[in-house]
């Protein structure tokens, strides 16, 4: 059978149900859960504690643990009937009570027949009040302890986040410097290469000046088969045979 859940608001000393299913009667341990959500002035109460009862049996007291939620004790589920509860909250001073507490009753359940589930009754009557206080301590230190111990493990995490942080920094601070090193020396590489075309450039110039200056000159044969020599400049020249072939100096 599926676990219920009903629901309870309590503020000064009214107790509301706002939500849950009425149910058949049942032997069936922790078939119901009650959650309670309580106002602040239940709050500092060393004990709060949901008394239940019905026509045939009540005074069973279950104690809410840290997230305001019990079971609802099956003794009161075996039967027909309204199923009612109250809220009882208590401070002790050592033995004496010093303060209490109590809402008035409300109709958490109503068992619709006497339906009950097949095999033995083999369940156990509902824990002391004590058993129950002791169970709800040993909850919350359980719950306390996992608690730490994922807060530990989150620290752990934000540790190795941050220490990741800073490696992606200095590598980050590493990229920028390589980075601008790559950029001073391609502008370098930029005014060197400009300089050695300027350098080209000045070249270039001289050589058509010193070409200009100096002239040229070339042969070609006429179309009478006569050897032509010209030339763009003044410069004398003398012809001379050696060894079967033409030679040009130039006069001093």
């Amino acid at each position: 059978m599926e676990k219920q859940i009903i629901t309870f608001s309590a503020n000064e000393q009214c107790l509301q149900k706002t939500g849950g299913v009425d149910c058949y009667a049942s032997n069936i341990v922790s078939y119901i859960e009650a959650q309670f959500e309580l106002g602040d002035n239940w709050s500092g109460y060393d004990s709060v504690r949901a008394v239940w009862f019905t026509d045939f049996v009540g005074g069973i007291s279950t104690v809410l643990n840290s997230l305001g939620t019990c079971i609802v004790p099956y003794e009161v589920l075996t039967r027909k009937g309204e199923v009612k509860v109250n809220l009882v909250g208590s401070i002790s001073n050592g033995e004496e009570l010093t303060d209490r507490l109590t809402t008035c009753p409300v109709t958490a359940v109503v068992v619709k027949c006497n339906a009950k589930v097949t095999g033995a009754n083999s369940t156990p009557i509902t824990p002391s009040e004590y058993e129950q206080f002791v169970a709800s301590v040993r909850t919350d230190a359980e719950r306390a302890e996992a608690g730490a111990t994922s807060a530990e493990a989150s620290a752990q995490a934000a540790s190795e986040s941050e220490a990741n942080a800073k490696v992606s920094e200095d590598n980050a601070k590493e990229s920028e410097i390589n980075a601008k090193a790559s950029e001073e020396s391609a502008s370098a590489s930029a005014q060197s290469a400009s300089e050695s075309a300027q350098s080209a450039s000045d070249d270039a110039d001289r050589a058509e000046q010193a070409s200009a200056n100096a002239g040229y000159m070339f042969f070609h044969i006429d179309e009478r088969g006569h050897l032509i020599y010209e030339r763009t400049s003044n410069t004398q020249v003398d012809f001379y045979l050696q060894n079967g072939h033409l030679f040009v100096e130039a006069v001093a």
